[in-house]
């Protein structure tokens, strides 16, 4: 049999990303826009969402990425590479402090030093409800980040960017202008 007809056997075997599938219809249904999808064929077949909500004036980049398995997790980028090794204690203890508040999320510090908000919600393909990812967005996460995102610049000791250095420039111009202008 060659590849070819192997790889497209494998696929017509492979059941549907339902709650992809689910969330999908919700926002059609609801004409919810603004999300770039991508699927990826990695062994929980995972399908990524990708947009942006304004917290406290800053805009953040989300994620939400959901797959067979029962987790869906919505990540929300809150600072771009801002812990180092000079904040990196006093940044922790205060994301722990709000960690343990025993909320339905968590702060967490990535590899590469930047501070994420990551809401996990818990459901198989029979319990999900598609609507439950933009509550969780834009009815928790985003209030309650109003009120921290103005109190982390003061943490970790400069303002908080989520865009990439020089990527700002890029998309705005100079000065904040929009590029091209």
């Amino acid at each position: 049999m060659a590849l070819e007809e192997l790889k497209a056997q494998v696929e017509q075997n492979r059941k549907p990303r339902v709650k992809a599938q689910m969330f999908d219809k919700f926002m059609a249904d609801h004409q919810v826009t603004g999300f770039v999808k991508q699927e990826y064929d990695d062994e929980f077949r995972t399908v990524g969402y990708y947009s942006s909500v304004t917290a406290n004036g800053q805009s953040c980049k989300v994620q939400v990425l959901m797959n067979d398995a029962i987790y869906t997790y919505i990540k929300i980028l809150c600072g771009y590479r801002v812990v180092n090794t000079e904040n990196e204690d006093k940044v922790l203890q205060y994301l722990n402090r709000l960690n343990n508040r025993g909320l339905a999320f968590k702060f967490v510090v990535t590899a590469e030093g930047s501070i994420e908000l990551d809401i996990c919600l818990i459901a198989d393909e029979v319990h999900f409800d598609p609507q439950m990812i933009l509550v969780m967005l834009l009815q928790v996460g985003v209030p309650y980040l109003d009120d921290e995102l103005k109190r982390l610049p003061a943490v970790v000791g400069t303002e908080l960017d989520v865009n990439e250095p020089g990527r700002r420039e890029a998309e705005e111009g100079p000065a904040g202008a929009p590029a091209g202008n």
